[in-house]
C-alpha cells in the first residue's frame, strides 16, 4: 500500500497541512491549542450573532419602511389616537388624518385605519426584536459550551423566522 500525504514546507521543515486554524505545530505534529478554539469559536459567535442582527435590519426595512416614512406614519398614529380619544370630533380634524379621509372614507375610519395599521407595523416590529434578541441569546448560550453546531442551527433558524416575517407582512 502506498499512502502519499500532503506536506508542506513551513519554517524550513517539510509538515502536513495545518489541519484548522486551532492547531500549532509542537516540534512533531499538529496539536490542538485550547486558546485558539476559544478565540475562533468567539468569532464565530459574533459573526452569527451580526448575521442575525444584518437580516433583523433587513426585514425592520421591509417592515417599517424609509425611517422618515415611518416617523411620518407614527405620528400620524399619535394624531390618530388623539382625534380618537376626543371624541372623533368633526370640527378638528388632525392634518395627519385628514390627508386619509378621501371619497366614502370618513375622518373617523381615516383614524380607525391609521391605528390598525400602526398596530400591526408595531407588532411586527415587536416580534422581529423578540426573535433578534432569543436567537443571539440561544447562540451565545451554545457556544458558551462550546457547541457550535447548535449554535449555527439556531442562527439559521433565526435567520429563515426573520426572513418568514419579512415575506409574511405587508408593511
Amino acid at each position: 500500500m502506498i499512502v502519499i500525504q500532503e506536506l508542506h514546507q513551513i519554517d524550513g521543515e517539510l509538515r502536513p497541512a495545518q489541519p484548522s486554524a486551532a492547531h500549532d505545530w509542537d516540534g512533531e505534529q499538529w496539536v490542538v491549542n485550547p486558546e485558539k478554539v476559544a478565540l475562533l469559536e468567539q468569532q464565530e459567535t459574533e459573526s452569527l450573532c451580526a448575521r442575525v442582527d444584518a437580516a433583523a435590519d433587513s426585514a425592520r426595512s421591509v417592515l417599517a419602511g424609509d425611517p422618515l416614512k415611518a416617523l411620518e406614519y407614527a405620528q400620524a398614529a399619535i394624531d390618530a389616537q388623539a382625534f380618537q380619544d376626543a371624541g372623533y370630533p368633526k370640527k378638528d380634524v388632525p392634518l395627519s388624518v385628514a390627508a386619509w379621509v378621501a371619497k366614502g372614507r370618513s375622518a373617523k375610519q381615516a383614524a380607525e385605519q391609521i391605528l390598525d395599521k400602526a398596530a400591526q407595523v408595531s407588532d411586527s416590529l415587536l416580534t422581529l426584536r423578540n426573535l433578534r434578541l432569543k436567537a443571539k441569546t440561544r447562540i451565545r448560550g451554545y457556544a458558551s459550551k462550546s457547541q457550535m453546531d447548535q449554535a449555527r442551527a439556531a442562527a439559521d433558524e433565526a435567520l429563515l423566522a426573520i426572513r418568514g416575517l419579512a415575506d409574511n407582512t405587508n408593511p
